[in-house]
């Protein structure tokens, strides 16, 4: 829900400064007042992506903090219960085995 709404607040962001762009381009009177005006717009719509991406940063953080201190500070775990931890077997001494570099000098 909170993505969507804040798509929503994007596109009304960018929509509302292309509207302000064309409108202040069109009373422009010189060739560079039309270029300034289409600079402004694309600032415009710039801060409205940041905004939106300092919103999701926002949200995000407190998620992380909902998680942190719903759980006791710990985190989240998963743990399968009643699986022990299996040790890999030793590997066989001369299949491929790996030898120190000390090793490898003595003929």
């Amino acid at each position: 829900m909170q993505a969507a709404k804040e798509k929503v607040k994007d596109g009304v962001s960018a929509v509302k400064a292309k509207a302000a762009e064309k409108a202040e381009a069109a009373t422009a009177r010189s060739h560079a007042e039309r270029k300034l005006a289409h600079e402004r717009g694309k600032a415009k719509v710039a801060a409205a992506k940041m905004e939106l991406h300092q919103d999701k940063v926002l949200h995000r953080e407190e998620a992380i903090e909902h998680r942190i201190h719903k759980h006791g500070g710990h985190g989240h775990h998963h743990h399968k219960h009643g699986v022990g931890i299996v040790a890999a077997p030793a590997p066989v001494p001369g299949a491929g085995a790996y030898y120190s570099t000390a090793a490898r000098h003595h003929y």
